[in-house]
């Protein structure tokens, strides 16, 4: 069987040492994106009918693929601290996988809290359950350090970690990597070959030389700075245009920002009326499984200039004033 796990054993260096996770070189296996990841994950660790926790809100593309599996979905909900490991064992103590994005909650911005990992991994150690960790943006903060990723604090070989280049680089590059135990390496290598025999070669080859040469480095400083800066437009056109309509939700990371809005609005009615003038945006209510929360809206940042963002505010905000 050919090496699907990688093109070649200097890209795996790389990618280990970018995971930040404690990991051999062996143990990266590249994927087609983060939707991939959870595919292979479901379709290797889980059974028809076992139970997954997943983060509630939260995104629908990995929930769509434990589904797919013939998986059961426990939605359990994100407080403060990440997700609830309380409520999770009370509901769901027979999960045998549990998703969560601990470095930046999708959509609420959460940063799971050390105490709540350790937390997690232990529930997971004692249950023998599964954890599949989604860092989908963990590069991009800008407040503080990142925590240790879930798989670095791991000594039960518990956690799957899964990352992609799709936020750090491009979209339209569909190349992510997983960071799996050794015991489940020949699974996924041979999961992977059997789905669609490897990644392409010649994107893993070009962006192999992207690391290697310190092109990633560079690139990751200048658009962490761009970010930033386009974070903060995004916060100063709220403050001006509609502070006393909304609330920002607090978070230091990404490359979105959730903002509250009244208990009475419709968040999905506020996305369409916005559409409709060329804005897009996203309804919490949308990525809301069993939990009934306050309506908000996901305000995407990143590929929008200052100029684009102040327009599109002060479209939400006439919108919301004329209602």
């Amino acid at each position: 069987m050919p090496d699907t796990s990688l093109c070649a054993k200097p890209s795996q260096l790389i990618w280990a040492r970018r995971a930040a996770a404690r990991c051999q070189p062996e143990q990266v296996i590249v994927v087609s994106g983060i939707q991939q990841a959870a595919d292979l994950t479901a379709r290797i660790l889980l059974d028809v009918g076992d139970v997954v926790w997943t983060e509630d809100p939260g995104y629908q593309g990995t929930r769509a693929a434990f589904i797919a599996a013939g998986a059961k979905v426990a939605a359990i909900p994100v407080d403060a601290e990440g997700i609830s490991v309380e409520v999770g064992t009370k509901k769901a103590p027979q999960a045998k996988l549990i998703s969560v994005t601990p470095s930046h909650e999708y959509p609420l911005g959460v940063t799971m809290t050390l105490k709540r990992r350790f937390e997690l991994l232990e529930w997971a150690s004692k249950s023998r359950a599964w954890i599949l960790e989604d860092d989908y943006d963990s590069e991009f903060r800008y407040e503080s350090r990142p925590l240790a990723a879930l798989q670095g604090l791991d000594n039960n070989n518990r956690v799957i970690y899964a990352a992609s280049f799709s936020k750090v680089l491009s979209p339209a590059l569909r190349i992510g990597y997983l960071v799996v135990p050794g015991d489940l390496i020949e699974s996924f290598t041979a999961a992977k070959a059997l789905l669609d025999r490897h990644s392409p070669v010649f994107e893993q080859t070009v962006l192999a030389d992207f690391f290697t040469e310190n092109h990633f480095s560079r690139h990751l400083r200048r658009m962490r700075n761009v970010y930033a800066e386009r974070r903060q437009a995004l916060i100063a056109a709220i403050n001006s245009e509609m502070s006393d309509l909304v609330e920002t939700a607090p978070s230091s990371a990404g490359l979105h920002l959730t903002v509250w809005l009244d208990e009475r609005e419709n968040d999905a009615e506020i996305c369409r009326l916005a559409r409709a003038k060329g804005v897009s945006c996203e309804p919490l209510s949308a990525l809301s499984i069993k939990r009934k929360m306050r309506p908000a809206l996901i305000l995407g940042f990143a590929p929008f200039s200052e100029k684009e963002i102040a327009s599109a505010v002060h479209e939400i905000a006439k919108i919301l004033r004329n209602r």
